[in-house]
């Protein structure tokens, strides 16, 4: 449908959370997710290359869902490269629904595929890498205290809020939202790094050890 090298000329001003690096782990996991699920992989591997390209729409524009408006956007790519229109709205639906916080669920294996192939890639040592890429740009403290019933927003992306703080709001919440089995398996793995890195960075910023 679309190859790496195609789908690449649609990141160039990515910021390095979303960017193309952050696409090509995304479809690695997705191919993996998939092969062992029995999925479409002909749709998972576009929906993966193309499910970030509105990103920055989004992030630097004020244009809305990017999740809305990259389904929109890859359709019409897709549709006009020949893709049929089934094909087309399968990509759509994967991209729509790849958010956490988004209003559309996924309804098909190859979006609960995507869906977890990208959450997979937010948490575990690459989720914490890419938390503190962004808190460097918010210009954020290394480590807050958060309290337990705190709840994830956009609005928490200040600088007040801190890498910290975010896996207590939504990182670690993350691998009870994975659909498949074999990402759970991988999100079992990273949420114990994720968990055991947070608890020693608070014993280190209290002198704990």
């Amino acid at each position: 449908m679309i190859t790496i090298e195609q789908a690449r000329e649609y990141y160039h001003d990515a910021e390095s959370a979303h960017d193309f690096d952050h696409v090509l782990r995304v479809y690695t996991l997705a191919e993996r997710i998939a092969q062992a699920e029995g999925a479409n992989l002909d749709i998972v591997r576009a929906a993966a290359l193309l499910h970030d390209i509105s990103r920055a729409d989004e992030d630097h524009h004020g244009a809305g869902d990017h999740a809305q408006l990259a389904a929109e956007r890859a359709k019409k790519i897709l549709l006009d490269r020949g893709i049929s229109v089934q094909q087309a709205d399968a990509v759509a639906h994967a991209i729509a629904a790849h958010r956490f916080r988004g209003a559309v669920s996924p309804q098909t294996l190859e979006a609960q595929v995507l869906f977890d192939a990208d959450k997979l890639d937010s948490i575990g040592a690459i989720g914490i890498a890419r938390a503190y890429a962004i808190s460097g740009v918010l210009n954020q403290r290394l480590w807050s205290a958060s309290a337990p019933d705190a709840v994830a927003t956009r609005e928490q992306h200040n600088s007040n809020h801190t890498a910290a703080a975010e896996f207590v709001v939504k990182l670690s919440k993350v691998r009870e939202r994975i659909f498949t089995a074999t990402a759970r398996q991988i999100a079992e793995e990273r949420h114990a790094f994720m968990t055991e890195f947070f608890a020693r960075l608070e014993r280190e910023v209290r002198g704990e050890q």
